[in-house]
């Protein structure tokens, strides 16, 4: 018994050095932290001080090409996607009709959606475009969709990497509830974008050397974002559906909002743990700095992203989409993509969303979930990742700007 009780004394030692010893550690020590119930930071510089509807207009082309030359890298304008290919998927137990397509858009860009419509929709509807970690086929789990040629991130649910995944990033990580959406009453639209932008700073530079077409560098999250405009353009030809809806998670959070900025055909954002370069600052910031983000990953941005660079900030990123709605989502233990820095961001860019008639951001508190808002901010407990609680919030937010 003794022996017992000294071993876990020395369990209990050993315990405590070793949170001491990661405590020491300034990632480790921002994944310890939380989020503070109200913001604490800096206001959002330089501030939006357009007076008027017709001067923010103005102003927002040159907006747009700094954060080009900046951060995100130049967009294309201007273009026309057009349809390949399309057939029925069938012999499935899903609450939907769906189609398989391929997608053909400038820059030399084919690729194939998968889309969800709800059975027996009475008219048209509006549908969320997803990027997704993971192919397709495991997204949209049914044998019959067509796979990726070359090496990809295999996600299957049966399989080791899904479980890990899936036990680190939550349950919707891989695949989305999607009869739950079809019974709210949305299409769904998944693609995976690294089928054609690969998510490898090696392979990413080798695709932008080989690209005939490629006359000006972008980052990965420049083209992620092109992919969603691309899609829809596409979209909006279909008299099934009536607003796009730009969704992602982590980095393609972050493209769904530059997406948005620079494609006003997208009707409104859910940004979910976006971070930085996504709705999080880059200046005065918690977690993921701008220096952390471009060694870890150069190939999401233009070489000239830095934080001693910057003209502007995210808060203008978001202003580019007033004023459409834009769903901020966080959590509460995910500081390292620092939510407090978003809802700064949410305050900064609510100016230009006044311009047009709204409120832009109206909670004083991350926890104050208002989803009638057109800059909405939802926080959760928990970390990095797509849980059970946050497509229901999802939904209410899409509930109360589009039904």
């Amino acid at each position: 018994m003794k022996l017992l009780k000294l071993k876990r004394v020395w369990l209990a030692i050993g315990a405590l050095l070793l949170i001491a010893a990661l405590s020491s550690c300034t990632g480790t020590r921002t994944l310890m932290m939380t989020a503070p119930s109200k913001p604490k930071g800096l206001a959002a510089f330089p501030p939006i001080t357009s007076t008027s509807k017709i001067e923010w207009e103005r102003e927002k082309p040159l907006i747009r090409q700094t954060f080009e030359r900046e951060v995100y890298g130049k967009l294309p304008r201007n273009f026309e996607t057009s349809l390949l290919s399309s057939r029925d998927i069938t012999g499935h137990d899903f609450k939907a009709d769906i189609q398989e397509v391929t997608l053909k858009a400038p820059r030399d860009l084919i690729y194939k959606a998968v889309i969800l419509t709800p059975k027996n929709a009475a008219g048209v509807v509006p549908i969320i475009m997803m990027e997704n970690f993971c192919p397709n086929h495991n997204v949209i789990p049914i044998d019959s969709l067509s796979k990726p040629d070359g090496s990809y991130f295999e996600c299957s649910s049966d399989g080791m990497i899904s479980r890990v995944f899936g036990y680190f990033f939550g349950r919707y990580i891989t695949t989305p509830p999607i009869n739950m959406i079809m019974d709210q009453g949305y299409a769904l639209a998944v693609i995976y974008p690294s089928s054609n932008y690969p998510d490898n700073a090696a392979r990413f530079e080798a695709f932008r050397k080989a690209a005939p077409s490629q006359t000006e560098p972008w980052g990965a999250v420049g083209a992620w974002a092109f992919q969603f405009s691309t899609l829809s353009y596409y979209l909006k030809s279909d008299d099934r559906f009536s607003k796009t809806i730009s969704y992602g998670h982590s980095r393609y959070g972050k493209a769904a909002l530059v997406a948005a900025a620079f494609d006003d055909t997208i009707d409104g954002v859910i940004a979910h743990q976006s971070g930085t370069g996504g709705a999080s600052l880059s200046r005065n910031k918690k977690g993921e700095t701008v220096k952390d983000i471009t060694e870890s990953y150069p190939h999401w941005f233009t070489p000239e992203y830095s934080e001693q660079n910057l003209t502007y900030d995210q808060h203008q990123l978001l202003g580019l989409i007033a004023p459409r709605p834009v769903l901020l989502g966080n959590a509460k233990r995910d500081v390292w993509s620092d939510p407090e820095g978003a809802f700064r961001a949410a305050i900064g860019a609510s100016n230009a969303y006044q311009l047009y008639g709204f409120e832009g951001l109206e909670q004083t508190k991350l926890k104050e979930f208002m989803p009638e808002s057109y800059i909405s901010f939802w926080i959760r407990p928990g970390t990095h990742g797509v849980v059970k609680e946050d497509w229901p919030s999802f939904l209410e937010f899409l509930d109360a700007h589009f039904k």
